[in-house]
């Protein structure tokens, strides 16, 4: 959810439905999700700006640093998963999973 929300872009703010979209859970998973994040004073909850009756949930600055530590530890990952591969591996690495993404595209 953090990682949805910080994709987004400023300002970090996406409804419940449309978090459910792009994190593939229900919005029943998206609330219970949200609560808990509300907690630990990473998300907050607000009225919907274009309807009141709705809600949104917003990166708190304290999630916005959490998924960008996150990301940066991810990356680092990443970099040592490819470091043993050859210029050559990673060419072919790179064909096959642009091959997959095409595969898997709806």
């Amino acid at each position: 959810m953090l990682a949805a929300l910080r994709r987004e872009g400023e300002p970090y703010r996406l409804t419940a439905g449309q978090l459910s979209q792009r994190m593939l859970v229900t919005t029943g998973a998206v609330t219970k999700r949200v609560d808990r994040l509300i907690t630990r004073g990473l998300v907050s909850r607000s009225v919907s700006e274009a309807d009141a009756r709705g809600r949104v949930v917003g990166l708190a600055p304290a999630g916005v640093t959490l998924t960008d530590q996150l990301i940066e530890k991810h990356l680092a990952n990443e970099a040592a998963l490819l470091r043993g591969l050859s210029d050559s591996d990673r060419s072919v690495l790179e064909r096959l999973l642009a091959t997959l993404a095409r595969a898997v595209a709806p």
